[in-house]
């Protein structure tokens, strides 16, 4: 199953440099397709998911983790149940 994360951060937002390298770490280990979501291009996509604050994970549609930084190990587990 192809796993797709949109990953929502911004240069203003010093938590989601943490959260962009976490992401990027764990999806090169998994094989997994990342699509970085601009605040300002994707907005339309945003409010779609319902998306209030970054950082944020979504990982095929739906928001995992917004506003946190999640660890590596949260964030390879909300993969997992989307493979499985």
């Amino acid at each position: 199953m192809e796993v797709i994360i949109e990953l929502l951060e911004s240069n203003a937002c010093p938590k989601c440099a943490v959260v962009k390298e976490r992401v990027e770490k764990v999806a090169r280990e998994l094989g997994v397709t990342i699509k970085l979501l601009d605040p300002i291009n994707d907005y339309d996509r945003i409010v779609q998911l319902g998306i209030l604050t970054s950082p944020a994970i979504v990982i095929n549609g739906k928001v995992k983790f917004a506003g946190v930084i999640p660890t590596e190990e949260k964030i390879r587990k909300a993969i997992m149940e989307e493979i499985s």
